[in-house]
């Protein structure tokens, strides 16, 4: 049984009400995905560690992006929610903005950016459509797709995705 680590690491000044609302809703996710196997994921907010399996910094918005400050000429897509940066590889940088469009989300859109990202996160080596155009595309994708809601269905080709992905250790941007 194996137990797979993943921190939130807070920059984006969140309420601690705020924080345990959004790691419910993404230990969720997980949890959906690694359900009727021996494996378990566990989710909490701390600062990152190089034993962590994946790291997801939140920050107020693109203008504040921490992978930017790294990688100034990471391409971020305006629309974007959240941003995965591979071009360290094997290390992989993924931040979720609280802001897009100048509101919040909703905690449920957050772990769902997290899951959608951490598909990219845990494949250093992949292009972005291998995520994107998963099974076609579009709905087909779930969670994996270009574009997704809160609303939007985990695949059981997500949740083997997931699993996979986790299961081979990559460095994560701390």
């Amino acid at each position: 049984m194996a137990r797979y680590i993943v921190k939130l690491v807070e920059r984006a000044d969140f309420s601690s009400s705020d924080e345990h609302a959004i790691q419910v809703a993404v230990d969720k996710r997980f949890k959906e995905a690694f359900e009727g196997t021996s494996d378990a994921v566990d989710v909490s907010w701390g600062t990152g560690d190089q034993n962590d399996n994946l790291v997801v910094h939140f920050v107020p918005d693109r203008e504040h992006s921490y992978i930017k400050q790294k990688w100034p000429d990471a391409n971020i897509a305006l629309e974007a929610g959240g941003h995965t940066y591979t071009g360290a590889r094997p290390m992989s940088a993924t931040e979720v903005y609280r802001r897009r469009a100048g509101g919040d989300f909703h905690f449920g859109s957050y772990a769902a950016t997290v899951f959608h990202e951490a598909m990219h996160n845990l494949y250093p080596f992949q292009t972005t459509n291998f995520v994107h155009l998963l099974d076609g595309g579009g709905e087909a994708a779930g969670l994996a797709a270009a574009t997704y809601s809160r609303k939007t269905q985990m695949t059981e080709h997500n949740k083997q995705l997931i699993r996979q992905g986790f299961s081979v250790k990559n460095p994560q941007y701390l």
